[in-house]
């Protein structure tokens, strides 16, 4: 996302209120899901490889894994329709960034991934916050909780979960941790780990959490689990007005510094329930 872009998108969705709660919509769309045909998410995942010169190196051949967790996978703002809100259709466009973004991810996870309808590129430049934004913005909030909600009842089944979104899907999943998940230690028990690209998530200075949420915590180790990592790149200098990878309110930081330790993350297991009866205790 060009950084004009990202920057409007940052303004208008940081500055929306905190509305009241989206009207429940239509069923969901699943861009991705396990068992769908043409599934974006899902390609063959076989790589080649090639020199700096173009010469072929060979074809790297990769298995997937039978999967101990599910993905749940928001996309950014890429929708070309020429309204200020999309629509619940399929375009290339939403196939073609779950291939770049989220496929590689099917090799360790089972990829659920639901249309939703998003503020177009048209709508980040439609004139400010005004009421019809809001309204977009609820509804595509809205549809991304519903889509979560019907995850959790009709196909999570105790298994563990990654969050990941990217650009105006990670303000959606960070309203939905803070809203959905962070009051509640169950679901909290099976966040593996949010990856919030492309969007602010502070804490309070000194402290892992406290800023964004109270209970789920900034990544320190490539081994810890139930946490969110979230940053933001830049191909030039940061510029001092930048709104991404900088905390906009005194006394809170963007994330945390990363302790690196060993490459190999820890395995998500469901807690036994001795596991759980003792954690209860505490």
């Amino acid at each position: 996302m060009g950084t004009p872009r990202a920057l409007v998108l940052a303004v208008v969705l940081a500055a929306a209120p905190a509305a009241a709660p989206a009207a429940a919509g239509a069923k969901t769309v699943w861009l991705c899901k396990p068992g769908m045909r043409a599934n974006p998410c899902k390609p063959g995942l076989d790589t080649t490889r090639f020199s700096p010169t173009g010469q072929r190196l060979g074809i790297d051949r990769i298995d997937r894994r039978r999967p101990r967790v599910d993905c749940f996978y928001v996309y950014p703002t890429v929708s070309d329709q020429p309204t200020l809100q999309a629509s619940r259709r399929i375009d290339p466009e939403l196939r073609s960034i779950a291939l770049y973004q989220a496929a590689r991810y099917s090799r360790d996870c089972r990829i659920y991934a639901p249309v939703y309808r998003q503020l177009t590129l048209n709508g980040l430049f439609a004139g400010g916050l005004t009421p019809a934004i809001i309204d977009i913005i609820e509804r595509a909030y809205g549809d991304v909780r519903a889509a979560w909600r019907a995850y959790l009842r009709h196909h999570n089944r105790g298994r563990g979960v990654v969050l990941i979104g990217h650009s105006q899907g990670t303000f959606w999943l960070r309203r939905l941790i803070r809203e959905e998940i962070d009051p509640r230690r169950k679901l909290r028990r099976r966040l593996v780990s949010g990856v919030l690209l492309g969007g602010n998530v502070t804490v309070r200075r000194g402290r892992d959490a406290g800023g964004d949420f109270r209970h789920v915590r900034a990544c320190r180790s490539d081994r810890q689990l139930g946490c969110v990592v979230a940053f933001s790149t830049f191909d030039a200098p940061v510029p001092p007005d930048a709104r991404f990878g900088r905390a906009m309110s005194p006394g809170s930081r963007c994330c945390a510094r990363i302790r690196r330790r060993s490459a190999a993350g820890r395995r998500w297991s469901r807690p036994s329930s001795r596991a759980r009866r003792s954690r209860r205790a505490r």
